[in-house]
Formats: structure tokens, sequence, C-alpha cells
């Protein structure tokens, strides 16, 4: 499944991105984003302008931090669970 990163705190090995296709997203020791293994993600608190919860941005925490510098704000990934 396709995701578009959105935020990158590479200190802390987190990933936020928003899925660009529709697909199950199940997290299992499987896991990658874009080939580094993803230890779980989950739904941030962010809010929209209007005040609703924004509920498509996925935080993705990385199993290695180191990982997260491998992302940069308004690219492509790729997220598998195989």
């Amino acid at each position: 499944m396709r995701v578009r990163v959105e935020a990158v705190i590479a200190a802390r090995g987190l990933v936020f991105a928003r899925p660009i296709e529709r697909g199950a997203m199940l997290a299992t020791p499987r896991a990658t984003l874009d080939g580094h293994r993803v230890a779980h993600f989950d739904l941030p608190r962010k809010l929209r302008a209007d005040g609703t919860p924004d509920l498509e941005l996925i935080g993705f925490q990385l199993a290695d931090a180191a990982d997260a510098a491998h992302f940069t704000v308004g690219a492509e990934a790729i997220y598998r669970d195989e």
C-alpha cells in the first residue's frame, strides 16, 4: 500500500504518513515501510482545520530509529505486511 510521508521525527524513529491508496494495515512482525521494519503504528491526535479528528494520518514507529533518516517529507513510501 502506498503512503505519502507528511513528517519525520528522526530522533524518535517516527514517520507520519497518509495513505494514497486503500489497503489493510495489520502491523504484524513482517510489516515494513520501504523495507524498514515497523515495530508498531497508531493514529496520532491531530485535528483538521474544522476541529474534527484527522483519522487518516498514521504514525509508523520504526524498529530501528536510525531508519527514519531514509524518509523525506512529500515522498511516497510502500507499506507491506508480507
